[in-house]
């Protein structure tokens, strides 16, 4: 539990003063629920034995009034308590799911060229869920359990010490099992959320790539794999509830065998008359109060290791290294799109380099075309100038400055990337084509969407720009999600515009009308251009040709059609 807290306190310490209100209303409602013991014993040596006397029913009656009353302060207060708990949790939740978020918006690329979608979800879903339930009813019932255990036995002392220390005798037991099944429960609460992850990953995976079970006919091979992930989400589920299934009979045999000594000990000695009817029940009537620790004991152990588990999940994210580290560089001076590769090597990791002393220059406004085969290494370094990722050795240089030395965020703002696969929100046409200037008026979005020649399509629609885009651009097809991923560019007005194979999905038809609005649109701005179709490539001034993470050839279309055999080759299969 300690550690726990020491995990959630950045978060929980806002909320500090709520939770400890709620912590005293705790101890306020457990403090009048020690008034039901010493009424008991009361009642039975004092009222009872005289119930005929004058006066004792007028007792009895107040004493009545006052359990009524004691109930229903306890049930307004305990009301307050759980209103104060869950806007506790709720609260440091909400914080934490920001931050987390946040996180997320920061970390680098390669973060996500690695991780698993589902493994995300599920810990900014299913972990936070966990930490909510521990704040709001999980750290009051360890604090119960630790506060009306001290105290009984402290009340049980004051009352009679011998009683109070034979029925205590168990507590050793009681302590070596919660260590021993918390270890327990601890390592298989870890595997049961790690397997929580994979198979929210596999369910992800297929819902995204449904289209593609289907057009193969794999429904069923997919309900068998995902039968199969159940099943062992269902092993772990049951391995993390069976210490806890062993824990709570445990649990209640030592409240037994307490009980038990309870009767032979305090029965022997109100016997012996060394103690008072109404002091052994007031004892039976502690032991009931003790009753709560013991029900809840082994489900509290279980919900704070999940929230440990959950909390240790969360951190490994919020504790990963960001573009943060990166962005050291201050300068915002406007670019003009000057771009110098210098000796620039890059690999994913160490054994496998992707580029391998790239060279080149850019001057501002001019339009420079990528030619290689797959896996030549086009993509990659177009993504090293937005610093996406970091060379591994060379300097990249905009306007002279190294790529470092600009402030990130500053940077990637005036640079426009329309990338292969286009990424579509679940919203409306109008914002995703408004998505990198929110504040973009209605004139300027339709004249993006002209010379991408997509507003005449967006208009035929029922909705027009109001029109829902659904998850991925489905509802679009292929070229439609990418003019409109050209338009959303357009409208960020950068001066370095990187195309990367934005206009693969269109029909030869389209392709050049947009390649004729695309030259307008490439004048006074630097421009770098990736393209399957070499016919889109003859826009550009230079044509830089890759081969295995190198430089083969520089020049223009022309003089690439004389001297590159395989620039030829290439440019003559695909005007066949």
């Amino acid at each position: 539990m300690t550690t726990l807290l020491r995990l959630l306190w950045p978060y929980l310490h806002r909320h500090r003063r709520v939770l400890f209100l709620a912590l005293a209303m705790m101890v306020f409602v457990d403090l009048l629920a020690y008034v039901i013991p010493w009424t008991v014993g009361y009642v039975t040596d004092s009222i009872y034995p005289v119930i005929n006397e004058v006066g004792s029913m007028r007792r009895l009656v107040i004493v009545s009034v006052l359990l009524v009353l004691t109930a229903l302060v306890r049930g307004a207060v305990v009301h307050g308590m759980i209103r104060a708990y869950w806007y506790c949790a709720e609260s440091t939740v909400r914080d934490l799911r920001d931050a987390l978020y946040r996180k997320l918006q920061h970390l680098d690329i390669s973060f996500y060229d690695h991780a698993r979608t589902g493994d995300l979800m599920s810990r900014a879903t299913y972990d936070i869920q966990i930490l909510r339930n521990v704040i709001a009813f999980g750290i009051e019932h360890r604090v119960r359990i630790i506060v009306i255990s001290v105290t009984v036995f402290v009340l049980m002392l004051i009352q009679d010490l011998t009683l109070a220390l034979a029925v205590y005798v168990v507590i050793p037991l009681f302590g070596t099992l919660i260590i021993r099944y918390s270890r327990r429960l601890r390592s298989a609460t870890v595997e049961q959320q790690q397997e929580m992850g994979r198979m929210n990953t596999h369910l992800q995976e297929n819902i995204t790539g449904v289209r593609v079970v289907k057009a193969f006919a794999m429904e069923e091979a997919e309900i068998q794999r995902f039968t199969e992930r159940n099943a062992t989400m269902l092993t772990r589920d049951l391995a993390a509830a069976l210490p806890q299934a062993h824990l709570n009979p445990l649990l209640l045999m030592v409240d037994g065998v307490g009980a038990l000594i309870l009767l032979v000990v305090g029965g022997m000695q109100v016997i012996n008359g060394g103690m008072t009817l109404g002091t052994l029940l007031s004892f039976i009537s502690f032991l009931a109060v003790m009753g709560f620790p013991l029900r809840i004991l082994a489900f509290n152990t279980s919900l704070i290791n999940q929230g440990r588990g959950a909390m240790e999940r969360i951190l490994e994210i919020i504790n990963s290294p960001d573009q943060h580290r990166h962005n050291l560089g201050t300068l915002t001076a406007p670019l003009q799109g000057a771009i110098r590769f210098d000796k620039v090597s890059f690999g994913y990791n160490q054994n496998t380099p992707v580029l391998k002393e790239i060279s080149f220059d850019v001057a501002p406004g001019q339009r420079i075309g990528l030619f290689g085969l797959t896996g030549a290494g086009k993509s990659t370094l177009i993504s090293l100038i937005p610093r996406f990722y970091a060379p591994t050795s060379g300097t990249i240089l905009i306007d002279g400055h190294p790529v470092q030395e600009w402030e990130m965020q500053h940077l990637r703002s005036r640079i426009g990337t329309v990338l292969q696969e286009t990424f579509l929100f679940s919203a409306t046409i109008r914002e995703n084509i408004a998505f990198a200037r929110p504040e973009a008026t209605d004139q300027e979005i339709h004249a993006v969407a002209r010379h991408a020649q997509l507003h005449d399509f967006i208009l035929s629609l029922p909705r027009g720009y109001d029109t829902l885009v659904g998850e991925y651009g489905v509802g679009l097809s292929g070229g439609q999600r990418q003019r409109l991923a050209i338009a959303r560019t357009l409208l960020q007005d950068p001066q370095i515009l990187i195309l990367d194979d934005c206009t693969s999905s269109l029909d030869a038809v389209t392709e050049r009308k947009i390649q004729q609005q695309l030259r307008l649109l490439m004048e006074g701005r630097t421009t770098i251009i990736i393209a399957q179709r070499l016919s889109t490539l003859t826009m550009a001034d230079r044509i830089i040709v890759l081969d295995g993470g190198t430089i083969q050839d520089v020049a223009s279309h022309s003089q690439l059609m004389q001297r590159n055999s395989l620039y030829r080759t290439m440019y003559q299969k695909q005007e066949v």
